[in-house]
């Protein structure tokens, strides 16, 4: 039994012999009743805040046992959470560093690409520079062409020129033969080779008496034919002329 229970049953025990000697003393019984009365309401009193703190306290302690397995349930919670959140962060980590792998990548591409702009930029600018030159070279060209042309027409006509020349020359030396041969050209040179013989050394003044020829005359013109070269071998200390080459005047 609580103390509050027997504090009661020991006030009204009290009370009970209160009544008991009510007859002995009927001027102070009531001062006696009073006060136990008052006790007793105090105590009643005390009980009913008592009982209705119990139950405040009783309500309190489920809440707190509510709030200590609702925290004890957050605390599950923050643990689970703080390892989702370590997950999380690898996770994050993982995609940081996959992003910068494609950073790095891009940025490798940027470059390959400004690479190869500028190879390209330089490319065509390489080839502006070789269609300037091709340009250029084509006016060359064509002036070239016509310089050629020209220079062709030039030749042609130059050509045609020395063979009417030529084609003249060889008619006139035919004429030319054919006068020598029927004597009616007698120049001093062709006396002389024609009063020669292969191989042999002959005296020019003995020449000289046979084809009624001048020494002087006669020493003029094999210095003029050794001059060009003529297939005669003229020795004017000795005064001896040799025919090297026969001369044919068909």
């Amino acid at each position: 039994m609580s103390g509050i229970t027997n504090s009661k049953t020991g006030i009204k025990k009290i009370l009970m012999l209160i009544d008991e000697i009510k007859g002995l003393n009927s001027d102070s019984i009531p001062k006696l009743v009073e006060k136990p009365n008052k006790l007793l309401e105090s105590v009643e009193a005390f009980e009913t805040e008592k009982n209705e703190n119990l139950k405040t306290i009783e309500t309190n302690t489920d809440e707190i046992n509510s709030l200590k397995t609702k925290i004890s349930q957050n605390d599950r919670d923050i643990i689970k959470l703080v390892d989702e959140i370590k997950d999380l962060n690898i996770k994050k980590q993982d995609f940081l560093d996959k992003i910068q792998e494609v950073q790095n990548k891009l940025t490798e591409v940027q470059e390959n690409i400004k690479t190869k702009k500028e190879e390209y930029e330089s490319r065509s600018q390489r080839l502006k520079e070789l269609d300037n030159t091709i340009s250029i070279l084509k006016v060359e060209q064509e002036k070239f062409d016509e310089k050629l042309n020209a220079l062709q027409k030039e030749l042609e006509g130059n050509y045609m020129k020395r063979k009417n020349y030529v084609d003249s020359y060889i008619n006139r030396v035919a004429a030319m033969n054919l006068l020598i041969r029927k004597d009616y050209i007698q120049s001093a040179q062709i006396k002389l080779i024609k009063a020669l013989q292969l191989d042999s050394t002959l005296d020019l003044k003995s020449i000289l008496i046979a084809i009624d020829m001048r020494e002087d005359k006669a020493r003029q013109v094999l210095k003029k034919m050794v001059e060009e070269n003529a297939p005669i071998k003229y020795d004017e200390q000795a005064g001896t002329v040799t025919l090297l080459e026969e001369v044919d005047f068909k």
